[in-house]
């Protein structure tokens, strides 16, 4: 009985930690997947095209500066800084890639009340649960620049596009430039850094197309820099 007692105990102390590495081990294969999907998607759409599409951030990507805010929000920007920029061939590279992609359904916005996507928190909703006192001009101005992630634009107006094996790509609007993925889908957790995670699309005239991290972390979660490495990307 005591020989049994202890294992219980050791069953109980050690099984926690087993399932948490399983699942993450689950994740980081979901994670890999879905990302070898966009980019061999990108990349087969840049071959069908027959050309190398003009949308892509370039290695000098910066970010126009905000020289006026009203309430918080950026009204009036700057000269832009990132002469290496493209985006004269994002909707033709976003119609090509519709086609490499196995997509069977298509949100253009309203996403979560027409069940392309479960609910997730917006970059405004993350900002306000680390900063309790802010407020409303407080986190326009820190998500100013990124309004697609804000939560409301998530949920209603971003376009959805759901994958045959469930993952779901979460458009930055109408950027193909821009976007999250949820790797395993409506399963959960549905969180940042956990199961969704934001890319960039970046290249040069001297390079295909590739994916860096970008999007949020949730308290606990991995960066997709991290999760990048961890598959060897």
């Amino acid at each position: 009985m005591i020989t049994l007692g202890i294992i219980g105990i050791v069953a109980a102390i050690t099984m926690p930690a087993l399932i948490s590495s399983y699942q993450k081990m689950v994740l980081r294969q979901q994670f890999k997947k879905a990302y070898n999907t966009m980019l061999n998607g990108y990349r087969l759409a840049e071959v069908k095209l027959g050309f190398h599409p003009m949308c892509y951030y370039g290695d000098d990507n910066i970010g126009a500066p905000c020289i006026k805010y009203e309430n918080g929000e950026c009204v009036e920007y700057g000269e832009n800084v990132n002469p290496t920029n493209q985006l004269s061939d994002c909707k033709v590279l976003r119609e090509e890639l519709m086609k490499t992609l196995s997509v069977v359904k298509v949100c253009e916005g309203n996403g979560l009340a027409d069940g392309c996507i479960p609910p997730y928190k917006g970059n405004d909703t993350l900002y306000k649960e680390n900063n309790e006192n802010a407020s409303e001009e407080d986190i326009n101005m820190a998500t100013s620049g990124t309004r697609g992630w804000r939560e409301e634009f998530i949920h209603n107006r971003a376009p959805i596009w759901v994958l045959a094996d469930g993952v779901i790509i979460v458009w930055y609007g109408s950027s193909t430039t821009l976007f999250a993925v949820d790797v395993n889908g409506m399963k959960g957790p549905n969180k940042w850094g956990y199961d969704l995670f934001g890319f960039m699309l970046k290249s040069n005239l001297a390079k295909a197309l590739w994916l860096v991290g970008s999007g949020y972390t949730e308290k606990g979660g991995s960066t997709t820099t991290q999760m990048l490495r961890e598959i060897g990307q």
